[in-house]
């Protein structure tokens, strides 16, 4: 019996001691891009495992594109957002009654 409790925790220990994996970096980079009717946006981002720097856009209701640059690290989440064109918006007529 003593013997069977000093094996089991032998093991155990071992089964411890052991690494089950490495967590290795691993360097990355993607980018997409959709043009669908109204609908125009897009991403790319490369990583080294331990930066990242990225950008995304998207084509906004009002006519402007927004971008939003990006790097990001141990200290967290770093954007600087822009806009390019000029906002517009359609007139409003207001209407009376039912047509």
């Amino acid at each position: 019996m003593f013997t069977s409790v000093v094996l089991m925790c032998m093991m155990a220990a071992l089964g411890v001691a052991l690494p089950t994996g490495y967590n290795v970096p691993i360097p990355y980079n993607f980018d997409y891009g959709v043009s669908a009717g109204n609908n125009n946006f897009g991403h790319q981002e490369a990583g080294d495992g331990h930066n990242v720097k990225g950008s995304y856009f998207v084509h906004l209701p009002d006519g402007r594109v927004q971008t939003v640059n990006y790097w990001a690290d141990g200290s967290g989440y770093h954007p600087t957002v822009t806009y390019q064109g000029t906002a517009s918006y359609p007139s409003y007529a207001p209407s009376y009654g039912y047509h």
